[in-house]
């Protein structure tokens, strides 16, 4: 009797000690592997500032962005990607973005998705800027996380902003949110919680949903300034008047910091300083005071890029036979013949987001404008900026070759919009 139940309990421990093996080995990646887990990854691992190309290849460099998530996070550094790396991947990006970050699978819906996250189709399809229903494995998504869009208070705040225009541009104003404490904002804001108390006159910390606050700025810059001598407080005052002061910026759906800074020209750290932020969390629907911006958003229009390179159209932006493949298919770009060694300028300023190899595409520099506009420089002998670089309109970014899928020296130029391919004859002089 006491050898069967010995047995039995032997048997129920087994099947509990596989079943815990079980869960925790149920997602694991590692070197070689190949797919949308490893997209999903590598997704990750880019948006957290790790260099690492999204090919869903599991390959050298992937493996050595995750030993360096790894070891950056106290987590057994093997490389491989498992249940608890993974889970920690996406708690730092929920904690660093306003949304969830979803790559679309084999046979995936956009209804069958927006049913799974618990919102709805349009959201998703706002959030994402897209004009269809139509996805495709690969293709990344934006899941909201905040689900809930208010349009009475959206309008009430459009019509608060028409009364107060010339008042909102020496302020921040932030309307308290369900959950939301005084101390809270506060930490936020990098502000004592005495400071917003006496700007909005209150008695007490008490706040409730739907109150609109003031939040104060401290002008950093006019101390930094009383720091200086005359001679560079003179140069500096010169400089603010000639950059129009400042922008007030409504954050919008899908934003972060880099996003903004990008559009404008600036750093992330200036945009924190000039708005007494204390981390990379914003919330759509407050506003941002941009100072020390080199620029406006891009606008893409007729003449706002230049040619990247000066030579002979050999094929056209549209439907054509390919050279190589003799296939019907669709040319996203121009192909612009140059001599091997030609310099390639950038068409306009803006960040680089990819400097180096790309299937097809050969060596290949891709560069974000903001407003999700890119342009695309493909078949390069070699690149010359690095992932990460701002460049200015003009900057050579790139040596013309024939590198990738090509018949001869040229261009590959591209430009896009949400990722969608646009004929770069609209926006060329």
């Amino acid at each position: 009797m006491e050898k069967n139940y010995f047995l039995t309990t032997l048997i129920i421990l087994l099947v509990f000690l596989l079943s815990i093996t079980i869960t925790v080995s149920a997602f694991q990646v590692r070197l070689s592997d190949r797919g949308r887990d490893v997209i999903e990854v590598q997704k990750y691992l880019e948006t957290l500032g790790y260099n690492v190309s999204t090919d869903g290849i599991f390959g050298k460099s992937t493996e050595d962005a995750v030993k360096d998530f790894q070891k950056n996070n106290n987590l057994q550094i093997d490389g491989i990607v498992g249940g608890s790396t993974l889970e920690l991947l996406k708690k730092m990006i929920s904690e660093k973005v306003s949304y969830e970050l979803y790559v679309v699978d084999n046979g995936d819906t956009l209804s069958g998705i927006a049913g799974s996250r618990d919102v709805t189709v349009k959201e998703i399809m706002e959030f994402n800027n897209m004009s269809s229903v139509k996805i495709k494995p690969g293709q990344d998504l934006k899941i909201p996380r905040d689900k809930v869009i208010r349009a009475e208070s959206q309008n009430r705040n459009e019509k608060n902003n028409q009364n107060k225009t010339a008042a909102k541009k020496a302020k921040i104003y932030y309307e308290v949110r369900q959950g939301d404490t005084l101390s809270g904002i506060a930490a936020r804001r990098n502000l004592p919680v005495e400071e917003i108390m006496n700007a909005n006159n209150l008695n007490s910390d008490f706040i409730k949903a739907g109150q609109e606050l003031i939040l104060p700025i401290v002008d950093y810059k006019q101390n930094k300034t009383n720091s200086e001598s005359d001679s560079n407080s003179k140069r500096k005052a010169k400089k603010n008047n000639t950059s129009s002061d400042q922008i007030v910026y409504q954050i919008q759906r899908g934003d972060a910091l880099s996003t903004i800074a990008r559009m404008y020209g600036t750093d992330i750290e200036t945009i924190r300083r000039n708005n007494n932020l204390n981390g990379n969390r914003i919330f759509a629907g407050d506003k941002l005071i941009i100072r020390d911006y080199q620029r406006k958003p891009f606008s893409l229009t007729r003449n706002s890029l230049i040619w990247p390179v000066s030579g002979r159209i050999t094929s056209n932006f549209g439907w054509r036979t390919h050279p190589i493949r003799k296939t019907r298919l669709f040319h996203n770009g121009l192909d612009i013949a140059v001599p091997a060694g030609t310099t390639v300028r950038a068409a306009a300023s803006g960040e680089v987001v990819h400097s180096g190899w790309m299937n097809g595409f050969g060596y290949t520099v891709i560069i974000d404008h903001g407003r999700g506009v890119e342009t695309l420089y493909a078949h390069n002998s070699r690149v010359t900026v690095s992932k990460g670089s701002m460049v200015n309109k003009g900057q050579q970014v790139a040596v013309s070759g024939n590198t990738g899928l090509s018949t001869g020296p040229h261009l590959h130029f591209g430009v896009l919009r949400n990722e969608e391919p646009l004929n770069p004859r609209n926006y060329l002089p």
